[in-house]
């Protein structure tokens, strides 16, 4: 069923009621002169009435990625009616708006979310079904705390982190992904009001590398949101690639397409115009397409003495400690599951010799240490390989993103005008699969969002309501449990549900308690945490 909403600035925008919700659709938030140009504001539909009762074009990425996705989750949903990608016109926005009394209230000035999705920065798209926010916004009302969502594209892949000296010199910028991001949050601000939303109670929301990207606003001086949750990602999951690196992949791929031999100006002009497959379909694959260091949405490298530190560093300095109100942080028991499927299925046979010799030859400096990871991990010479590579993937989950999660509670100021949320997610994976039982990557954002409803469990779902509820007092601007106090590390356990726990609080936030294991911390004081880290990250990339 159709609802029309009468925008004091957009104009007439037709959208969809979904569960007690109306859904604006595919709208454009940004124009594209070309698809490496920075984005521009749209801040006018033009005449008529504007349809929003469908998805807008995602941006170009494989298409076939939602597939992989249901893979990582062990279980798919069903796929609505989407476009073709396109390399000018996925910058568009989806946002979820609670009916009252079959109506949207204009005058309302609720809290607002804006959800980030991961992918890698290669695949991923505002569409995808189990971020879908029409269940949490319905919970929401049935809480009776009201709250919009909305989700977001952004430029992936080539056309939004491929960058070069000669791109930049043409005017193209590095990190166009990340500048979406921001220009989508800017059009949110800016228009939001008028479909009953408070522009000054926004939270930005990211998983994975929208989790990275969410933290990664927090290095800017302008605030874009006033709480912030990352989860199963933050700044320090992988190190942005300094620009001899971007150079470097510039180089593999202007050579893979067939444009070395091209002048800097004829090379430019043939990336601006090839097949807006070939982005995806003819470049190598290794290539680094990621995050790099531009000194503007990237000022450098984070490293755990910067991001635990109560200092501001001015290698990687983060002004948002300061202007954002509350930061919510959570991780997965085993959120590098995700990275068997990104290349470590790869290293097989042989895991656990790799493995032992990729982390001898990082921590050189550091014997004792290699000793204990070996022994306190329980790999040796003769460790199976599947059984080795779990080992890994829980050594990559508790460096990569759970030591991670307590630096940032360390370095936060941890006060009332700045506060910090922690948790740790131990319920399942529940459909049989290779991770059956085990708390993978996306699982938390499947069970948050609240669309995989009818394939849980009772006690399942009553894990997935809990964290909804906690996130919708999150965002109406509650605590959801006690702030980490500064030098503690006090929080919120969900799961699992087989042992009789649903959610609990844990005031000491002990490893032990939360579910998590003390051997990495050991690792940490032995080694170093960047150390520690660039040996599971070398491991990963078979070095």
């Amino acid at each position: 069923m159709a609802t029309t909403l009468e925008h004091p600035e957009l104009g007439q925008l037709k959208g969809i009621s979904v569960a007690g919700t109306t859904q604006f659709r595919g709208l454009q938030y940004a124009s594209l002169k070309n698809r490496f140009a920075p984005p521009e504001l749209v801040t006018t539909y033009g005449a008529g009435p504007t349809d929003a009762t469908k998805y807008g074009p995602p941006p170009v990425s494989p298409p076939t990625a939602i597939q992989n996705e249901f893979g990582f989750l062990q279980k798919s949903l069903p796929l609505p009616e989407v476009p073709p990608h396109s390399d000018l016109d996925g910058l568009n926005l989806n946002i979820t708006v609670p009916q009252q009394n079959g109506t949207i209230d204009k005058t309302s000035k609720l809290p607002v979310y804006v959800f980030i999705h991961g992918g890698g920065f290669a695949v991923g798209s505002s569409w995808y079904p189990h971020y879908n926010p029409a269940s949490l916004v319905k919970l929401s009302v049935e809480k009776g705390k009201p709250i919009i969502g909305v989700t977001i594209n952004y430029r992936l892949g080539a056309a939004g982190f491929m960058t070069s000296k000669e791109l930049r010199d043409a005017g193209y910028k590095a990190n166009n992904g990340f500048h979406d991001q921001r220009t989508a949050l800017k059009w949110i601000r800016k228009f939001i009001g008028g479909f009953g939303g408070d522009p000054d109670e926004i939270t930005v929301v990211g998983e994975s590398a929208g989790g990275l990207s969410v933290t990664m606003l927090l290095c800017s001086e302008e605030p874009y949101m006033k709480r912030c949750l990352s989860t199963g990602g933050a700044v320090l999951l992988f190190k942005p690639i300094p620009p001899e690196v971007a150079e470097s992949a510039y180089q593999k791929i202007t050579q893979a397409l067939g444009l070395a031999d091209k002048s800097p100006e004829e090379r430019v002009n043939a990336l601006l115009n090839l097949p807006q497959d070939d982005l995806w379909q003819k470049i190598p694959p290794g290539v680094p397409l990621t995050v790099s260091i531009d000194g503007e949405t990237v000022p450098g490298v984070p490293t755990f003495s910067s991001v635990s530190s109560q200092s501001d560093d001015p290698s990687f300095p983060m002004p948002g400690r300061k202007w954002c109100s509350a930061l919510m942080i959570g991780e997965s028991k085993l959120d590098a599951n995700i990275l068997a499927y990104m290349g470590m299925d790869a290293l097989k046979p042989g895991v656990a010799t790799k493995f032992i010799s990729s982390v001898r030859k990082t921590l050189s400096n550091f014997p004792e240490a290699v000793d204990y990871l070996l022994s306190s991990y329980n790999i040796t010479p003769e460790t199976p390989d599947e059984e080795a590579l779990l080992a890994a993937l829980r050594f990559g989950s508790e460096i990569s993103f759970y030591v991670p999660a307590r630096a940032f509670a360390q370095g936060w100021p941890c006060t009332e005008k700045n506060k910090f949320f922690l948790y740790h997610l131990n319920e399942g994976i529940p459909w049989e699969g290779r991770f059956q039982g085990e708390a993978g990557h996306i699982w938390d954002v499947a069970l948050l969002f609240q669309n995989y409803e009818a394939e849980l469990s009772e006690e399942q779902r009553k894990v997935s309501r809990q964290m909804g509820e906690d996130f919708i007092e999150f965002v109406n601007g509650s605590d959801p449990w006690p702030a980490v106090q500064r030098g503690q590390f006090g929080a919120r356990v969900y799961g699992p549900s087989k042992d009789g726990v649903i959610a609990k609080y844990v005031p000491s936030g002990d490893p032990e308690e939360v579910g998590r294991n003390s051997r990495v911390l050991k690792l940490g004081e032995m080694a170093g945490f960047d150390n520690v880290l660039e040996a599971f990250q070398n491991f990963f990339q078979g070095r």
